[in-house]
């Protein structure tokens, strides 16, 4: 939840209910738990995330396995809906169309030696291309018996 929803009076809100830039606020940590699998602040108690937030402190940048996704232009977006000012955060049809923009962009990230192999149903590993979807089911698809089909 965005910070004015936790202390509404300290940002100039009568009450806690949701409006356009709190869903703006929703809305980015959704793409980042989308994009991470997990939730965001999940390691912290929820009093201590709820303080947090309304200091306006946001989730860090992922790291690792999820950094390639995190573009600087996605990441800034993402900290442009965390604004702690609630009218400085972007519009939802702006967020749309940013991501719109950067999933034409996208190029996906050349496979590792260890993307070219499949665990197989014996928990053995086959060799596979990964871009190539039909020897993967070639390789895991048993065979079908056409004295049996119809």
């Amino acid at each position: 939840m965005s910070p004015e929803r936790f202390d509404p009076e300290r940002f100039g809100f009568e009450d806690g209910r949701a409006t356009k830039e709190s869903d703006c606020y929703a809305l980015g940590m959704v793409i980042l738990e989308v994009l991470t699998g997990q939730r965001p602040f999940q390691h912290d108690r929820d009093v201590v995330v709820m303080m947090d937030v309304i200091k306006g402190r946001h989730p860090e940048r992922p790291q690792g396995a999820e950094a390639p996704w995190f573009t600087d232009d996605l990441w800034e977006m993402l900290k442009k809906c965390w604004s702690p000012q609630p009218k400085l955060r972007p519009t939802v049809e702006t967020i749309l169309e940013h991501l719109e923009r950067g999933s034409m962009a996208w190029q996906p990230v050349p496979p590792t030696a260890d993307d070219k192999f499949q665990a197989d149903s014996n928990g053995g590993s086959v060799q596979t291309e990964t871009s190539d979807i039909d020897q993967v089911l070639q390789q895991t698809t048993p065979p079908v018996d056409a004295s049996k089909k119809k």
